[in-house]
């Protein structure tokens, strides 16, 4: 009896062992403010029971699923949530299970007990069907010695309609006619792999801060290592091969919620950006013949601005808002950094956005996707919407009358893939109403499949299935994350030497202030949600230098976007105990992020009051450490002599810890500002709903009126956007930057005349829609053909006069004839060089401008050639009083010849 009762109670604990799921129920789940917790936790295929697990180990009392492959825990729901019927996605650890829905979150009581419940293991997400003696073996779709083309259009014709239809949504269902399981379209890894199943990625500095390197190697090799982490990710089964990476929007506004995901606001510099790190990610050294792993360049176009509601009541956001865009303002700066991505990044993707462009959603705009990206760049490659932007076509843009009709004008404009589902569920309506035909589905699904095979999917084995696990978090990975921090790092401030810091005579530091533990919040946006190790660095661990240095710390406010002042007094009797203090001010993704833009370029009263006391208080000059993705206005930063220094770092995230060498002095600072940094008068100015680049009247509201009559509020001026417009005066001008040493420049070669007219001679060629852009091989074969690189020549000398080695950033700019008139900007970065000098010795940097350079964009968006007289200088002419190079050239010419030569 003993025995049969012992046997009993084994078995009834045996069942309670894990976790259980009972009563789920289902809401809608919102973007910006979710209603349970607010982090995905999931690292790898999920079931309910699995994701009671994650929750459990955190000690939460609610679990929730969402779709089919997210997991977030929370104690108690956000505000009253919405019931919901759509949790109906298969999970995917077990499709026979279902984990909540799109935007819809089923959520559960935690109930765990036992043993903890195993994660699920979910099967490989790419299997390649042309390996080993299988059927689809000898079809010639598998064939790679067949003309790609060929194989593609094998490869369409086996598949029936319904897995067609299904094949344009991005998470692609089994294709069995070509023995293929499921395929997601959608991965990000603008910061790391973020979509990596159950393995830790390595994080990455965000885009706003390696912008800052002006180091074009520095982002080939970011883009190569993340591209590496992706394939090996793949390899063990753990990642699909597309990547939803670099945005080259321009950080046109400093109140763009998503300025963190950019290299800055110029669009030459972002087109440098994304050519550099997109070839590093697509392109691996050991096969020239296929693609490490797709990137996509986004957001295609004109989408730079989330969600805001001015004080006057109007609002605008990202899935609603026509962008109007004079053509002379899409030409010359929204699509050049697109131009570059596609001609010289040869990028596998691009992505048309939310937004519309004067009148057509860009998703439904065959003059952006086929006339120009496809026909005029030459684009290989696939063309995904945001996602639900093509349903927002028919919803929010209200542009057809119906489903089917969005169906048509996205397809036949050139969207190859829906992110989520809008096309694949209105597809087959479409096709009997007769709006389309399989034909147009084919020309699609052939964009897709060319990729696919590119990325060598159908191939036998080759060098790309080589690449290890080791790769991921390794030693180099790890250290190279780090040093983009130091490279980039921007030095603002410096009085009488207040950085560097001594180890030996530092004393103890205290952090201060709302980011002196800036890290994990922010550590998943765009990018790993797990690093390397679970670890989340942040500026106190960079300044702690491994327990070498003893640090205090206290917040001040609690947030960045808190007015609360309670804390700060305890913070400044915590500075005047303190040998060093160390401001980590600024803000983070809850001031701009994703879904919602700043509302304001200034520091928060709390944390304005925060600076002024501590540094009072303090018992020397304080150093201010800025972690933030919005240009504050920094004035009375600058003002304050009890602010000894200002050291900007975009938003480094976990890989902070790489700001020490420059911290200590092991380094020179060299990183230079890629955002113009205001007054905080520019908000109240001009609204952000306003598109133009150049100044001039607009047609919104001022920003600061509060009467909600919106006909009685003055209408905005526009001041210029970015250094290459701004007609005020800049806080702190793009490409500022101090050192701990001191450069002289000398410019021992430069062009007093050149002949444009070879220049006259490409533009001549350009005629009809499909002809708007001088593409980039014809530029480059007319300043070849003409001995333009020699012609054209700068040579600057470079000397480090100053104590320390250093890097330095030589930046060489134009100031065009009228400049400032006439639509034509005040001055255009031509290029740049980042060298390092030793200190004492000289480097030579040569640099040349571009033919383009000397051409204005009229009105209606065509290129003319603009002769006259050019102003050229090299380096920022306000860091010259503190040390650094700074020189003018003499005038150049641009002559063009009455008669017009063609070339």
């Amino acid at each position: 009896m003993m025995r049969k009762t012992l046997v009993a109670s084994l078995l009834v604990a045996s069942a309670r062992a894990g976790c259980t799921v009972e009563s789920p129920r289902c809401y809608a789940d919102r973007l910006y403010v979710r209603i349970l917790g607010h982090d995905n936790v999931a690292m790898g295929p999920i079931t309910p029971q699995y994701c009671a697990q994650l929750c459990a180990n955190g000690k939460f009392a609610l679990a929730g699923t969402e779709f089919g492959s997210e997991c977030y825990c929370g104690d108690k729901l956000t505000g009253t949530p919405r019931k919901s019927t759509e949790c109906k996605t298969a999970c995917n650890g077990d499709r026979k299970q279902q984990c909540g829905g799109f935007w819809s979150i089923s959520v559960f009581d935690v109930n765990c007990s036992g043993a903890p419940e195993p994660p699920p293991k979910g099967p490989p997400k790419l299997v390649n069907p042309c390996l080993g003696d299988t059927k689809f073996s000898k079809m010639p779709f598998c064939n790679s010695s067949l003309a790609i083309d060929e194989r593609v259009a094998d490869a369409v014709k086996r598949m029936t309609l319904q897995e067609k239809i299904g094949a344009l949504g991005t998470d692609t269902p089994a294709i069995s006619s070509l023995g293929l399981p499921r395929y997601n379209w959608w991965s990000e890894a603008s910061s790391g792999v973020a979509d990596a199943g159950n393995l830790q990625t390595t994080k990455f500095p965000y885009p706003i801060t390696t912008g800052m390197s002006f180091n074009r190697s520095l982002w080939t090799m970011v883009g190569r290592q993340i591209g590496r982490e992706a394939r090996a990710a793949m390899n063990v089964g753990q990642a699909f091969s597309s990547f939803w990476a670099p945005v080259i929007n321009l950080a046109r506004e400093p109140r763009w919620g998503r300025n963190i995901e950019t290299p800055g606001e110029d669009p030459y510099l972002t087109g440098e950006y994304a050519e550099n790190f997109v070839r590093g990610f697509q392109e691996a050294p050991e096969d020239p013949y296929h693609v490490q792993a797709s990137a996509c360049c986004k957001h295609y176009v004109a989408n730079e601005m989330e969600s805001t509601t001015q004080p006057d009541g109007e609002h605008q956001d990202r899935e609603h808002v026509d962008s109007e865009v004079s053509m002379q303002d899409l030409v010359d700066s929204y699509m050049r950094p697109f131009q570059t991505c596609v001609e010289k990044g040869r990028v596998t993707s691009l992505m048309c956005s939310y937004n519309a462009v004067n009148g057509v959603p860009s998703c439904a705009n065959d003059w952006l996707l086929q006339t120009i990206a496809r026909d005029n760049w030459g684009f290989d490659g696939y063309i995904t919407s945001d996602c639900d932007a093509d349903d927002d076509v028919f919803s929010k843009h209200n542009y057809t009358k119906t489903a089917e009709e969005a169906v048509k004008a996205v397809l036949h404009a050139g969207t190859d893939i829906d992110c989520v589902s809008f096309v694949p569920q209105h597809a087959q309506s479409a096709l009997d109403k007769k709006l389309i035909s399989e034909e147009d589905i084919d020309a699609r699904l052939k964009m897709l499949f060319r990729v696919r095979m590119r990325l060598s999917h159908f191939d036998p084995t080759g060098p790309l299935n080589s690449i290890s696990y080791s790769e991921i978090c390794s030693d180099y990975a790890l250290k190279l994350s780090q040093d983009a921090v130091r490279q980039s790092a921007v030095l603002i401030k410096n009085l009488q030497g207040t950085l560097p810091l001594d180890r030996a005579t530092v004393g103890t530091i205290a952090v201060i202030g709302p980011n002196t533990n800036l890290s994990q919040s922010d550590a998943g946006y765009y990018g790993p949600k797990h690093p390397c190790g679970n670890r989340f660095y942040t500026l106190l661990d960079a300044l702690s230098s491994e327990g070498q240095v003893k640090t205090v710390s206290a917040l001040g406010v609690p947030t960045v976007l808190s007015e609360d002042q309670s804390g700060i007094p305890a913070a400044v009797e915590l500075a005047k105990g303190a040998d060093t203090v160390v401001l980590a001010v600024g803000t983070d993704l809850s001031w701009a992020a994703e879904g919602h833009d700043a509302k304001n370029i200034s520091f928060t009263a709390a944390q304005q009051a925060l600076i002024e006391k501590v540094a009072e208080a303090a018992k020397k000059p304080v150093i201010l450490v800025t972690m933030t993705a919005t240009p504050l206005d920094l004035s009375a930063v600058l003002a304050n002599p009890k602010i000894g220094a200002v050291l900007h770092l975009g938003q480094p995230s976990v890989a902070v810890l790489g700001i020490a060498p420059i911290l200590y002095g092991e380094s020179s600072p060299a990183g230079r500002t890629i955002q113009t940094v205001y007054k905080s008068s520019y908000q109240d100015q001009i609204s952000i709903f306003d598109f133009g680049m150049r100044p001039g009247p607009s047609k919104y509201a001022r920003p600061d009126c509060t009467d909600h009559t919106v006909s009685r509020c003055p209408k905005g001026t526009n001041p210029g956007r970015t250094y290459r417009f701004y007609t005020g005066q800049a806080v702190v001008p793009f490409g500022f930057g101090l050192s701990y040493t001191s450069f002289v420049y000398s410019i021992i070669k430069q062009p007093q005349r050149l002949s444009l007219d070879a220049l006259g001679g490409l533009l001549g060629k350009l005629n009809g829609p499909g002809q708007t852009f001088p593409r980039t091989a014809d530029v480059e074969s007319a300043m070849m053909s003409s001995s333009w690189s020699q012609l054209a020549e700068f040579v600057v000398k470079v000397t480090n006069i100053g104590g320390r080695d250093s890097d330095d950033v030589v930046l060489g700019f134009l100031t065009p004839p009228s400049a400032g008139k006439d639509g034509v900007p005040l001055k255009i970065l031509f290029g740049f060089q980042r060298v390092h000098i030793k200190a004492g010795a000289t480097a030579t940097v040569t640099l040349y401008p571009s033919m383009l350079d000397f051409t204005r964009v009229s009105p209606d968006g065509h290129f003319s050639v603009l002769a006259g007289e050019y102003g050229v200088h090299f380096g920022v002419a306000e860091t010259h009083a503190f040390g650094m190079g700074y020189v003018e050239g003499q005038r150049i010419l641009g002559a063009e010849s009455p008669t017009r030569y063609f070339v």
